[in-house]
């Protein structure tokens, strides 16, 4: 069956390496799904489908797999794989957000001081 949905596939697969990273079969993850939401449908079929792109996945799908993978929704939809692993880290070590945020912090501060030293330095010709 072809790829319905390129950009739900991508997110799919991202979620498959994130369910096999946690040593799940699809199988498991399904179980998984349906306990956390029990109204819902989830098969392995249907972990399969949005896995290849085949279905489109919602919001409430990408939410609900997320939980179940204690990875943050947004991890999903980087295309960095450096940075959906910062954003993994953060949601999971949710202390460590206040000391990245007074990193970028201090070193936005340094590098306008820095933009504003050699502006200085242009200025007069040095």
């Amino acid at each position: 069956m072809s790829v319905r949905h390129p950009q739900s596939r991508v997110v799919g697969r991202r979620i498959a390496a994130a369910r096999q990273a946690a040593v799940l079969s699809q199988q498991e993850f399904a179980d998984l799904l349906k306990a956390l939401e029990p109204g819902q449908e989830w098969s392995r079929e249907t972990v399969v489908n949005l896995e290849l792109g085949r279905r489109a996945i919602t919001i409430e799908r990408l939410l609900a797999m997320a939980a179940v993978l204690h990875t943050p929704p947004s991890a999903f939809l980087v295309d960095d794989a450096a940075l959906a692993a910062v954003i993994t880290r953060l949601g999971n070590e949710p202390a460590l957000i206040g000391h990245v945020s007074f990193f970028l912090d201090t070193l936005s501060d340094e590098l306008s001081t820095a933009d504003t030293i050699e502006s200085d330095e242009a200025g007069r010709g040095s």
